[in-house]
């Protein structure tokens, strides 16, 4: 921290002829060639410290790692603008404002504020949370109630582009940051065209990418219960099949022994059937013995119980109830077994031909129901909290152009992917699923809200600064304003303004790059702020 400054003893007569003369200097200097300035063609990239014959004092700290409110941005008072041209705050700025000098005041020339506020030469003044025990001016005023402008600009200087663009991260969507061009006529020069949006109602969405996917919900692997040779390909892949209908038929030596075991067991039970029923009778005649009677019964049971149990075999290995019975009324005991399809679908892959030996689980085909289809999406973190499963979705793909592409939420993840940072969602699709391929990347818009009446403009009138979207909105031939806006869904070109524009705004459509240009050359070392 510096040591309190002392003073050599000078009279009130000389003191008030130097501050009357340094006075006069400010006025005559800062204030009336700063006017000018602004209104000179070679406004942009001028020098206001040469101009001004402005020389900044140096300060230092008798700590090396010490800063203060000059040197360290962190430490200066929030929300008060800062004159970055001439290194301190915009209302103790007398070379760009010096109608607010308050000249019965001692002045610190070191640190640029009055002696009665400085407390890094006046420690007593500062207050236990750091601040300055002055009353900090506000944001658009200084402290005593006047309003900051840029006479450079001819705009508040809260709402210069120019001199303060940093301002431009803390706006809200409606609100906006002003840019002067040079002249009025660089804007027609430099080929910036303005068109009023066109009306439309949507509805706030979250932008995220998608990968579309079968509904595996409604796809199957078709294969073999057991292992064998394939004979005949009934199908082949594209296909619509319908449920039930033949797609492979195999030659299988287990379901030749399945079927042969089966047809033994039912003539089996056949007998023990009759040779129960006739010791039934005889026992009722006294002819023989109860116990004769219950083995007879026994023996027919476990005969229909090995015949059941055959036929469950024969089931596991893909016959069908009808084919069974087929099979016991022409004794058929041929190694013939038909694959079939399971439900109606499309074949979208094949992985068999006639004469391979296959095992049991050996995909013949895949088999797929393309009236619905899943879409894979990849949503960032920070929209977690806005997911929802119901949520109606839109999609977008660039081999698709016009498609109209759309469904809901059907799942969201309950972790965040850690390498990332993005949230896995899944949505359904119903409607024109059929124009959708596999493996196609698109752009996804999730809606959150419901629809309100939204501006549509074109895709290049949206700049894209500090992480928020911004348009540009002309207020007079030289004047433009950078607009913090809230985009919805975007397409063919055109994207939803869903708040922060008018119907009666006259919107930046060609040349927006331009006025952003213009808005950030301060930050490349032209305009106002240029050291």
């Amino acid at each position: 921290m510096r040591k309190n400054k002392t003073y050599p003893n000078i009279g009130l007569s000389s003191l008030t002829a130097v501050l009357l003369a340094v006075g006069a200097l400010l006025l005559s200097g800062c204030g009336q060639e700063k006017t000018e300035v602004a209104k000179a063609d070679d406004h942009a990239g001028h020098d206001h410290a040469a101009e001004e014959g402005y020389t900044p004092i140096p300060h230092s700290h008798e700590v090396a790692s010490e800063t203060c409110f000059i040197c360290d941005a962190s430490k200066r008072d929030k929300g008060r603008l800062w004159c970055k041209e001439h290194d301190r705050y915009e209302d103790r700025c007398w070379l760009c404002h010096p109608e607010l000098e308050d000249k019965s005041r001692m002045w610190c020339k070191e640190h640029s504020l009055y002696e009665d506020e400085c407390y890094l030469c006046h420690p007593e003044l500062k207050k236990e949370d750091g601040a300055s025990a002055s009353v900090t001016p506000s944001a658009k005023t200084s402290e005593g109630g006047h309003a900051l402008f840029c006479n450079e600009h001819n705009v508040p200087e809260a709402e210069c582009g120019i001199c303060q663009p940093d301002l431009a991260a803390s706006l809200l969507p409606g609100d906006d940051m002003k840019v002067r061009f040079i002249s009025e006529a660089s804007a027609g020069k430099a080929g910036i065209r303005t068109e009023l949006p066109r009306m439309s109602e949507a509805a706030p969405v979250i932008g995220a990418f998608c990968e579309t996917q079968y509904n595996l919900n409604t796809m199957a692997k078709v294969t073999p219960l057991v292992g064998g040779v394939i004979r005949l390909v009934h199908k082949d892949v594209g296909e619509i099949v319908e449920a039930g209908e033949p797609l492979v038929e195999l030659h299988s030596a287990e379901v030749a022994a399945a079927k042969s075991a089966y047809l033994s067991a039912v003539v089996e039970l056949d007998i023990r059937k009759q040779s129960f029923d006739r010791e039934t009778r005889l026992q009722k005649q006294s002819v023989t013995s109860e116990k004769e009677r219950l083995e007879a019964q026994a023996n027919y049971r476990k005969a229909q119980l090995a015949v059941s149990n055959l036929r469950q075999r024969l089931i596991n290995l893909g016959l069908e109830i009808d084919e069974i019975a087929r099979v016991e009324n022409e004794q058929d005991t041929s190694a013939q077994l038909i694959v079939c399809a399971p439900f109606s679908g499309t074949l979208v892959d094949r992985k068999s031909v006639m004469g391979e030996a296959v095992e049991a689980g050996h995909p013949l085909f895949t088999l797929a129901d393309l009236s619905t289809r899943w879409l894979e999406i990849s949503v960032p973190s920070d929209h977690v909290g806005q997911l929802q499963v119901g949520q109606p979705v839109e999609a977008a793909f660039p081999e698709l152009p016009g498609a109209r592409i759309t469904g809901r939420i059907t799942w969201v993840d309950t972790s965040i992917d850690p390498d990332t940072r993005m949230i896995r969602a899944r949505a359904l699709i119903t409607e024109n699923a059929e124009q959708l391929t596999s493996g196609l990347f698109g752009k996804i818009y999730i809606a959150t809200g419901q629809k309100q009446l939204s501006a549509i403009v074109p895709k290049s009138s949206v700049q894209r600064h500090e992480g928020s979207d911004f348009v540009f909105v002309q207020n007079a031939p030289d004047l433009f304003a950078l607009r913090r806006v809230s985009l919805g869904n975007a397409r063919d070109g055109q994207v939803h303004v869903l708040a922060g524009l008018t119907p009666r705004d006259s919107v930046v459509t060609d040349g927006s790059f331009i006025v952003m240009s213009e808005f950030l050359k301060s930050r490349l070392g032209a305009g106002c702020v240029d050291d």
